[in-house]
């Protein structure tokens, strides 16, 4: 059993509180702005630091002990602190941890990205917690652990709760969304796949909008919040009457995480296939294999243009898609040999300016959401490129193609 195992076990077992998120750029300094500090949600502020969570006085603060768990770095005096000058004639109204110390990886723009799960210790005699113990994943199998037990953790979104909760193999993220949507009765009985879930949620429950950008983003949220409706229908009863020995209850949390895993590894390409075909774009071909048997997520036109020595190599493109970038990117090197500048769509937000400059060595241009370019540092943001701006440019490319 790994490190990594043995801290979560820990946490689990003993009176803990985990906040769970991925790394963005305003967290880590990536941006370059000056609100540096890890953003915390208003609940975890309401449960861990209930003393600041007032307008009583401006930007109301505590400290508490900080220790990293996957990194070499001293231990800190970290500061939370309630941003409220919005009571006060301004406009800031956020919570932030900050002072992290020198040397922290919460504050390196590398980790951009990055899975990070904070473990507050509760005492349940002191009025706030003093002491919290930090884990930043240093590779994907880490994030696998994590994602396997709880689901995807999206850029942009936090779980928090108690650790044994979160740990503990089944816990469904159940409550938030039930009673928003009205399910097919079929569903009930057999477990739709991926792309009866995205189009259900494109005609049924998403916002009325055509940019493929702001689709996107709306439609996914839907998609999962509808994911996790039906996986409650499915699992939810089966929990609650136990099991009957430890094999069987192994046997269920297999299910549940294979079933996140699927799901969490198509639903991006499974949306972005749908966008291509309601906005025009129908040249293209999903997992078509290239030299070594290699397999881009998309290839245009198609994979017979591709293995044409006559098409012309300018007029061919490849797109990756990763949830994520960080530490995966390189992963899509090399999967099309005559593409030199391959395109990758990510949700993840930002990157550090030096990540960008590697990216942009090894031939690979950003795709990203319009509404996360915000995230990215200013002095890259032109060089990103929207999915809309994508769609445009291979539409227009493809025109002539029957």
């Amino acid at each position: 059993m790994s490190v990594f195992h043995n801290w979560l076990l820990e946490k689990a077992e003993h009176n803990s509180f985990l906040y769970v998120k991925r790394l963005s750029a305003n967290d880590t300094g990536a941006t370059g702005g000056h609100q540096v500090g890890l953003y915390i949600p208003s609940g975890i502020v309401e449960k861990m630091f209930p003393s600041i969570n007032h307008t009583r006085e401006l930007n109301p603060s505590l400290f508490l002990n900080a220790h990293v768990s996957s990194h070499e770095c001293p231990d800190s005096q970290a500061r939370a602190i309630y941003y409220n000058n919005r009571a006060f004639d301004g406009t800031r109204n956020e919570k932030r941890i900050t002072r992290w110390g020198r040397g922290s990886p919460l504050q390196n723009p590398e980790n951009t990205g990055a899975l990070t799960i904070l473990a507050f210790a509760l005492d349940e005699n002191a009025e706030d917690c003093t002491g919290v113990d930090i884990w930043v994943c240093v590779n994907p199998d880490e994030e696998d652990v994590i994602e396997s037990a709880m689901g995807e953790v999206l850029p942009g979104t936090y779980l928090f709760g108690p650790a044994h909760e979160i740990v503990g193999g089944l816990s469904l993220q159940h409550g938030a969304v039930s009673g928003k949507y009205t399910l097919p009765d079929a569903w009930k009985q057999q477990f739709p796949s991926g792309s009866e879930i995205i189009q259900y949620a494109a005609d049924h429950f998403a916002r009325n909008s055509d940019d493929p950008d702001e689709q996107l983003i709306d439609r996914r949220r839907v998609e999962y919040d509808i994911f996790l409706l039906v996986e409650e229908l499915h699992v939810l009863d089966i929990i609650r009457k136990g099991f009957g020995s430890v094999d069987e209850f192994v046997a269920m949390a297999n299910s549940v995480s294979n079933r996140r895993k699927s799901r969490a590894g198509k639903s991006l390409e499974l949306h972005l296939e749908h966008l291509f075909i309601e906005h025009g774009l129908r040249h293209f071909a999903t997992q078509a294999v290239t030299e070594g048997n290699k397999k881009p997520d998309f290839l245009f036109p198609s994979s017979g243009a591709y293995h044409d020595a006559t098409y012309p190599e300018e007029n061919l493109r490849m797109l990756a898609v990763k949830t994520t970038c960080k530490d995966r990117w390189r992963q899509i090197l090399n999967e099309a040999n005559r593409i030199r500048q391959v395109h990758l769509f990510t949700l993840q937000e930002g990157v550090s300016i030096a990540q960008h400059r590697e990216m942009q060595d090894a031939g690979v241009k950003l795709v990203v959401p319009s509404s996360l370019h915000k995230k990215y540092p200013e002095a890259i943001r032109d060089e990103l490129m929207t999915l809309g701006g994508f769609i445009a440019e291979l539409t227009g490319l493809y025109a002539d193609l029957s």
